[in-house]
């Protein structure tokens, strides 16, 4: 996660920096409680200001500073502390939504709990919005451009089984304008309801 500061910047020709720090963290307690209602063990949140902390905490999860390793480092440290307690990883962005519960139940038994890797891939940007990947796994984390194409190659290239899960949730992260327009043509009401300001906890 950014600080809400300095998040959603590409939807600035939209909404104004209040509305885009209300979304940040309107949006995050979507995905949180998505994954905190789902049969996942431990919920952790990378990244952040103390706001993103209060929501995190206040959401049943735990919260680690970001130490400027940029996102895919972040991440592949993590996977690397779950993997050495035998644990497999799954990645959310904090942008989704439209994330349930049954979206993450769904990747999750696509990947037998944990065993094969899954990918989610984006609508529309060629991203990657869900990844689960397997204790001690070589799959290496490559979010960014066109990084689905990136992920299934990689896992093709080497050897490596994966399943693909394309559900509603994982599928529309709010990055843009146009994604904004997406969601209203698909979810009228939701993006009203996301910039209402409220506590964050």
């Amino acid at each position: 996660m950014k600080p809400a500061a300095q998040a959603k910047t590409r939807l600035a020709p939209s909404l104004d920096p209040d509305q885009r720090a209300t979304l940040t963290w309107n949006m995050l307690k979507i995905v949180l409680h998505a994954a905190t209602s789902s049969s996942l063990i431990d919920v952790v949140v990378v990244g952040g200001d103390s706001e993103i902390r209060v929501i995190a905490e206040a959401g049943n999860s735990n919260w680690r500073p970001d130490k400027g390793r940029g996102l895919n480092g972040e991440l592949s440290a993590q996977v690397q502390i779950n993997s050495s307690n035998g644990a497999a990883s799954m990645y959310i962005p904090g942008d989704l939504p439209l994330l349930t519960t049954a979206d993450v139940e769904q990747a999750l038994g696509s990947s037998k709990f944990g065993s094969l890797l899954t990918i989610c891939p984006a609508v529309g940007d060629g991203g990657t919005n869900g990844l689960v990947v397997p204790a001690q796994s070589p799959f290496r984390i490559q979010l960014g451009t066109d990084s689905f194409y990136r992920h299934t190659t990689s896992a093709e290239q080497g050897g490596l089984p994966f399943a693909i899960v394309e559900t509603q949730g994982f599928g529309l992260d709010l990055d843009t304008s146009g994604d904004l327009a997406e969601l209203r043509r698909i979810a009228p009401g939701v993006f009203e309801r996301i910039l209402r300001p409220g506590d964050k906890n």
